[in-house]
């Protein structure tokens, strides 16, 4: 009755979809955020959501990285960068979330437009460049808080940073790392985000050389939780290598595969839609990710034989996407774009079809599932 409930909320958001789209994309999110916060503080409020919206099922209850989750699907970062949503997320039928990218000093963001749909092609312009209020401000909108659900903090550097070197920006994200490691809230795992294209100055983690001494500090620091790394998904296979050997040198438990599409050439567009804003700067959420997210949870997943897990992220709308990406090696998979056009119930309809896929292929757990077609090119 429930799985009938979540896919008639569904489709009741896609038929009025058209109409919530004339509401420019940032004023639009912002709302949605403001009223999950307040529907989070009425009480009752986030038990009547999960009594109507979660969708809970054996198979799909995994762990990975020592952490236990009801469910694999999770809230990405860059959806809920100040930590607005924890309190109902579980109740919208999510399994897990990522809060932020927060950033150690504040920042007001990019200059404007920072989020614009292309309906078409199912994909967001993003532009926000780590838009913050700071690691100290985030923290303590949280204090005291608990969760149903597994939430991590997803750390980045400032944008921008008053000196650019390494040794600034490396003390820039220790510095933010500390703060969130002493708040004592409950995050389940920390996040370090290499990845965010929208930077406005360069300071790149792209070269093992680079990210080997940020991650000797974070090491350093002593972690009570798992550290996963955002990773890019524009580098080379060789380039992805080499930085997964060098993660691999370090305490870290996952990788995820990844963040924004840099390239307008991606065949997932469609170029008449995309040349509507061509003038602007950013790069793309959703569908255009969905391909090399594929291959490189694949890659990935063979490469590091066991020693990470692997969390699938870009182009997950359907059931049928996230178990792609299970299948090519993804233990958790992470979404944001589909909030956006399939409805704020998405991962409550994932998981309500999901256990009939695994079924249908003979897996009595989901983790029978994971990287079963790692090792076919094909797929």
């Amino acid at each position: 009755m429930k799985k009938i409930f979540v896919h008639f909320v569904g489709g009741a958001y896609r038929t009025v979809a058209p109409l919530i789209f004339l509401v420019d994309s940032e004023p639009a999110h912002d709302f949605v955020l403001d009223m999950s916060e307040f529907m989070g503080k009425i009480s009752g409020v986030p038990a009547l959501m999960r009594a109507c919206l979660r969708v809970s099922h054996p198979i799909l209850k995994t762990t990975v990285a020592g952490i236990d989750f009801e469910n694999p699907v999770g809230l990405a970062a860059g959806f809920d960068h100040e930590a607005q949503m924890p309190r109902i997320v579980d109740g919208i039928g999510f399994g897990f979330q990522t809060v932020g990218t927060v950033t150690n000093g504040a920042y007001e963001g990019n200059p404007y437009p920072r989020i614009k749909r292309l309906v078409k092609s199912r994909t967001m312009l993003v532009y926000k460049g780590f838009k913050s209020t700071g690691m100290s401000a985030v923290l303590a909108r949280i204090k005291g808080e608990t969760w149903r659900v597994p939430i991590g903090i997803s750390i980045g550097r400032t944008n921008p940073l008053k000196e650019y070197t390494y040794e600034a920006a490396n003390a820039d994200i220790i510095e933010a790392f500390t703060k969130a490691r002493d708040s004592g809230v409950p995050f389940s795992y920390f996040e370090l985000n290499i990845s965010c294209p929208n930077m406005l100055h360069e300071i790149s983690y792209y070269q093992p050389d680079h990210l080997a001494p940020l991650l000797a500090l974070i090491r350093d620091l002593k972690l009570p939780k798992p550290l996963f790394i955002k990773m890019p998904i524009g580098l080379s296979d060789d380039a992805t290598k080499a930085l997964l050997d060098t993660i691999m040198q370090y305490p870290v438990a996952a990788v995820t595969f990844g963040n924004l599409q840099v390239d307008r050439k991606n065949p997932a567009f469609d170029q008449a839609e995309l040349a509507t804003l061509a003038k602007y700067p950013g790069n793309w959420s959703g569908m255009p990710c969905q391909q090399q997210s594929d291959h490189l949870v694949k890659l990935a997943y063979n490469h590091v034989k066991g020693r990470l897990a692997i969390i699938g992220c870009g182009g997950i709308f359907k059931a049928v996407d996230a178990y792609r990406k299970i299948r090519n090696g993804a233990s958790l998979v992470q979404l944001v774009t589909a909030t956006v056009f399939e409805g704020p119930q998405v991962a409550a309809e994932i998981c309500a079809d999901l256990p009939a896929l695994l079924a249908r292929d003979g897996f009595k757990h989901i983790s029978e599932a994971v990287g079963v077609d790692a090792g076919n090119p094909e797929v």
